[in-house]
């Protein structure tokens, strides 16, 4: 593990207090819609009912997933995050303090499993791994969003203040970390130029990597155990 990485920024207050205000302009707005475009049809597949976040933060993709007609059991790890999502009073969803390598449900809890940008940020993926593998049901879905090491915001993260901090990951690193599961269904989007103009949409966008992924993993293994139920 390289220590330059995944150092829990999201704790700071300040980091969380500003976190929204990324949605409030046109390029975040923008973003934020291409995102979720790409992430509905996999949550589409999904039979409605309970579904497991992890990393909610402040909530922004709680609000979508209970639109979406689940029931939501999110978690982060940051009081400073979810003191924010808690004050949005968003339907069906509730929010636990914990940390998502150390789930705190018994096994096999969730027939679905959904977290966006949160693998990033985290000490130990592989440790996360085995816990979503332990509490997601034989047969259930995981699904993931994440940012892409290849694209012009992978290769220009050191200069955000939030970003530097994260650990971002290539198509071929997610196939190999969701290989346990089964085969993922892959789709991506936010084209950014090297100038960081939006290109989704445009015969440019095939000239560049895309900068978010998601991907959708049906567990064909079986509960695999990881000690005592917590």
């Amino acid at each position: 593990m390289n220590p330059k990485y995944n150092r829990n920024v999201f704790l700071n207050p300040t980091v969380a207090a500003a976190y929204d205000s990324y949605y409030q302009n046109e390029a975040g707005k923008t973003i934020d819609e291409i995102e979720k475009n790409i992430l509905a049809p996999y949550l589409n597949n999904l039979p409605t009912g309970h579904l497991l976040e992890l990393g909610c933060g402040t909530g922004h993709w709680t609000q979508f997933f209970s639109e979406q007609g689940f029931q939501v059991t999110a978690i982060d790890n940051s009081e400073a995050m979810l003191e924010i999502a808690r004050e949005k009073n968003i339907q069906n969803a509730l929010f636990q303090k914990a940390d998502a390598s150390k789930l705190p449900f018994p096994d096999g809890s969730f027939p679905a499993i959904v977290s966006v940008i949160m693998l990033e940020f985290v000490e130990n993926a592989n440790q996360v791994m085995n816990e979503i593998d332990r509490v997601l049901k034989p047969g259930g879905t995981l699904v993931l969003g994440c940012l892409n090491e290849l694209s012009e915001l992978g290769k220009n993260k050191e200069n955000d203040p939030v970003f530097k901090h994260g650990r971002f990951f290539t198509v071929e690193e997610m196939k190999q970390m969701l290989s346990r599961f089964g085969i993922p269904t892959i789709s991506a989007g936010v084209y950014f130029s090297p100038a960081f103009e939006l290109l989704d949409g445009t015969v440019k966008q095939e000239t560049v990597q895309p900068a978010f992924i998601a991907v959708s993993v049906r567990k064909t293994n079986k509960i695999k155990s990881h000690g005592n139920n917590r």
